[in-house]
């Protein structure tokens, strides 16, 4: 952010973020079916999810936090819902030991590109004077971690990796195409004139329109330089059903 622009308490800058996260649940409930499975990539505090489980309570949930502090929030307030849980790992496309990066002016600037944490560009809103601080994390491929779940179908996945979602898209890729499960995927994207590895998020995208996935234009679909796409597999109506021929 500017320096012009206070630094808010995690109650206000969830607050001040409530409307978007509820935009974004209102656009995925109606693919959801009854019981259905989700997962919550880059939880932060769970207010997504939060807010999902109000909607559909009848779901259930995995919420990925690689943030100590917030995967502690996050676990804090889901611990007496059995049908959420809370993992304190970041998903992509490998299985490593990662830094990911922190400006703690901002309660949602996490990222493991590095290259996004240090744009100084006016249109970023990073503070010339940002201090980014550092945090060892684990990381596992997405399609790796449901593997070793036994988890063969799922109905959702929300991403929000702070420009690190075509990794998240890249890692579970190999699941789908080994399932066949092509669940509902809202991922989060940069214009691309923005993304610093925008050749990256451009190769994931077109990679799920190749697996049947309908085709988005990014920098059609989103109204500022970041945004969510809401990626649907061809012929996928409400509630999970079919198109009618």
């Amino acid at each position: 952010m500017r320096s012009e622009v206070p630094t808010l308490s995690l109650k206000e800058w969830e607050a001040k973020h409530e409307p978007l996260v509820a935009a974004a649940v209102d656009r995925v409930v109606p693919y959801l079916p009854e019981g259905g499975m989700f997962l919550d990539i880059g939880a932060n505090v769970g207010a997504f999810s939060r807010l999902l489980r109000e909607r559909r309570p009848d779901v259930r949930g995995i919420l990925f936090e690689p943030v100590a502090k917030y995967h502690a929030i996050c676990a804090e307030r889901f611990q007496d819902d059995d049908m959420i849980e809370v993992v304190n790992i970041a998903l992509g496309d490998e299985n490593a030991e990662r830094t990911i990066f922190k400006a703690p002016h901002n309660h949602g600037a996490n990222s493991l590109v590095e290259e996004i944490m240090y744009d100084r560009r006016p249109e970023a809103f990073v503070r010339p004077d940002t201090v980014i601080e550092k945090e060892t994390i684990t990381l596992r491929r997405v399609a790796d971690f449901l593997d070793e779940r036994g988890i063969e179908s799922l109905d959702l996945v929300k991403s929000d990796t702070e420009g690190y979602d075509y990794a998240v898209l890249d890692g579970i890729r190999p699941w789908i195409q080994r399932t066949g499960c092509q669940p509902v995927l809202l991922a989060e994207v940069l214009q691309e004139d923005f993304h610093p590895l925008v050749d990256k998020q451009r190769a994931a995208l077109e990679a799920f329109f190749e697996l049947g996935y309908g085709r988005v234009d990014v920098d059609e679909e989103l109204n500022w330089l970041v945004g969510d796409v809401l990626l649907l597999p061809r012929g996928r109506a409400a509630n999970g059903s079919a198109e009618a021929e």
